[in-house]
């Protein structure tokens, strides 16, 4: 006898067999021969509002096609494609791996999507659907994921995905209830993420860690995060632009901390609302092209862009709020209209938090990078002027917050306040003459200024008489008595007093024309001048000066007895200090000592 083989009886696992679910319903069957054709099931136009017979098909029944059927039921290679369903109970795919691609649109799902750690070949679509949420953590999709349009009424969950085309969310009304409304942390997705087009989100949308190849666009996207951010993509890698623009409104904080940003980064025509906390975080983000922040719908409070490093700046002086930090925020430029003249950009400066911007604590939080940085840029582009004047109130600033002539806490209170007192007020001093060292042609103005406000009223001081030959030969000859103020003027032969100028004469050093031609003639813009220049010898200062009385017995008899010829001396010594101090500063600017145009 010869013996037979044994049958091998094959057993699935429960659920792959078209028997398990004999009899089908109508809307099953038509999906069925759907899936054998490659074709769509058209069991509706719109998601159904409840379940009837006619468009009613079990979930396991679905799961079974999207797994691959059986011999009975063979799958095309356009997988599984249907319209207008109601899908009863929950569609469980975790861990499966789904042969081809799955469209389930314009469907009504009873129960939570789970495709955690499934793994679709083709791509996966629910545009148009509306489910109570989707737990699609770790899924990994060969093509696109797309969800436009859909309604779901818990979160969306795509945590550590991988998927080989866009996220598409277009059109989405998310409502995660008393949590997120959209979850993608470390997901990675090769395309781009799209929630616009209506977008609406009720609680938070995270993207924390997420690796973006293409776009972010939340053109248009309404997000509420409740109690907690808007949006979080902190750490994120967006290859291509983020859009969060024209219509986008953010009630909760938008988070990019340390995001990488391939692209521009846009926030022209957008509303956030921080609820008074910050409406924008992006510390230590690097966004490779320009930073647009125009024509928001209100001026936005809140904003730390602390070591932002971005390509542009595009703004406008309106849509920046209060509370800014800018402290290591770096750009390269100034672009697309962005306001050049210093009064726009010391107010955007001024708009700093009030420790930064040193009001706080005697300016113990002064941040000084952001002056620098607008300093740089604005020399950079060619603005030598608004850079120049930039940089001078910074000057002015540093000496208002009293960032000028510190002194270390072991000083006293007595050694401290004259310290701090000479100090700021010398450095008063310099940025009057010449403006901190930005305007060193300054000096030269003051110089001349002096020189004749001096020379005029030394002119006037001689012609009142102060002044006199210093020569004790000439001033004591007795052949120039009547050129004497302090003595009688000779009488002439008619016995009458002579005259000048219709007045009884008097005598005066500077009009007496009998003084020998080999004299120093006095000069009081000659006088003004040899003061003023430490270095220079007119001749003027050592043979003419004022004459002064003897001086009193008591010290406070000379304070209160201050003649003309007294105040004409205290002139000349200002002007002789003040030479001196001009001077120094013209050796200083010639040396490149108080050259700031590079600082």
């Amino acid at each position: 006898m010869t013996a037979t083989a044994p049958s091998v009886v094959v057993v699935k696992p429960v659920g792959r067999t078209l028997t398990e679910f004999e009899p089908l319903r109508p809307a099953e069957r038509a999906l069925l021969e759907a899936c054998r054709t490659g074709e769509v099931a058209p069991i509706g136009d719109q998601p159904p509002d409840k379940s009837t017979d006619e468009n009613r098909i079990r979930a396991a029944f679905l799961r079974f096609l999207v797994l691959g059927g059986d011999a009975n039921a063979p799958i095309h290679e356009h997988g599984v494609q249907l319209t207008g369903a109601w899908i009863e109970g929950k569609f469980d795919l975790k861990g499966s791996c789904a042969p081809y691609s799955l469209a389930l649109l314009r469907c009504a799902f009873d129960a939570e999507l789970v495709l955690r750690d499934a793994t679709i070949a083709g791509g996966l679509s629910l545009s148009g659907s509306r489910a109570p949420g989707i737990q699609g953590d770790r899924l990994v999709c060969q093509s696109g994921v797309f969800l436009r349009n859909i309604t779901a009424s818990g979160a969306v969950r795509l945590g550590g995905a991988q998927i080989g085309g866009d996220i598409s969310c277009s059109g989405a009304k998310l409502d995660g209830k008393k949590g997120d409304a959209l979850s993608a942390d470390r997901a990675v997705v090769k395309g781009g993420v799209f929630l616009n087009e209506g977008f609406t989100a009720n609680g938070a949308v995270r993207l924390l860690g997420a690796q973006i190849g293409g776009n972010l666009e939340c053109t248009g996207a309404k997000l509420d995060g409740k109690e907690g951010d808007a949006l979080s993509a902190d750490g994120a890698v967006v290859k291509g632009h983020v859009f969060l623009n024209e219509g986008f409104a953010a009630t909760g904080a938008v988070r990019l901390l340390g995001a990488q940003i391939g692209g521009s980064i846009s926030f022209s025509g957008a509303t956030l609302d921080g609820k008074e906390g910050r409406a924008l975080s992006a510390d230590h983000a690097v966004v490779a092209g320009a930073l647009f922040f125009r024509r928001l719908k209100q001026p936005v409070n809140g904003i730390s862009l602390a070591s932002v490093r971005v390509g542009q700046l595009v703004d406008d002086a309106a849509s920046w709020g209060e509370r800014l930090v800018l402290d290591g925020f770096t750009y390269d430029a100034l672009a697309g209209g962005a306001p050049t003249d210093t009064p726009s950009r010391l107010a955007w400066l001024e708009r700093q938090r009030p420790s930064h911007w040193g009001t706080v604590q005697g300016g113990a939080d002064f941040r000084p990078q952001p002056w620098q940085q607008l300093i740089s840029v604005l020399r950079a582009m060619g603005h030598e002027e608004e850079a120049r004047q930039v940089a001078i109130a910074r000057e002015e600033h540093l000496r208002s917050i009293g960032k000028i002539g510190q002194t270390p806490p072991t000083w006293g209170r007595p050694r401290a306040f004259v310290y701090r007192s000479a100090t700021r007020g010398s450095y008063w001093l310099f940025g009057l003459l010449a403006a901190y060292g930005y305007r060193p042609i300054r000096v030269v103005g003051w110089l001349l200024g002096v020189w004749l406000a001096c020379g005029a009223m030394f002119w006037w001081a001689a012609l009142q008489g102060v002044f006199a030959p210093t020569s004790p030969l000439v001033f004591s000859h007795p052949a120039y008595a009547h050129c004497r103020p302090t003595d009688p003027a000779p009488l002439p032969t008619n016995g009458k007093p002579a005259q000048l100028g219709g007045k009884a004469y008097v005598g005066n050093w500077y009009l007496c024309e009998d003084l020998a031609g080999e004299y120093t003639t006095f000069s009081p813009l000659a006088y003004s001048l040899d003061l003023i220049l430490p270095l220079v010898d007119l001749q003027q200062e050592h043979d003419w000066a004022p004459m002064i009385a003897t001086p009193k017995r008591a010290w406070y008899e000379e304070l209160v007895h201050l003649s003309l010829n007294h105040w004409i001396r205290l002139i000349i010594w200002f002007e002789i200090l003040f030479g001196w101090l001009a001077s120094l500063l013209l050796v200083a600017v010639v040396s490149g000592l108080t050259n700031r145009d590079k600082n």
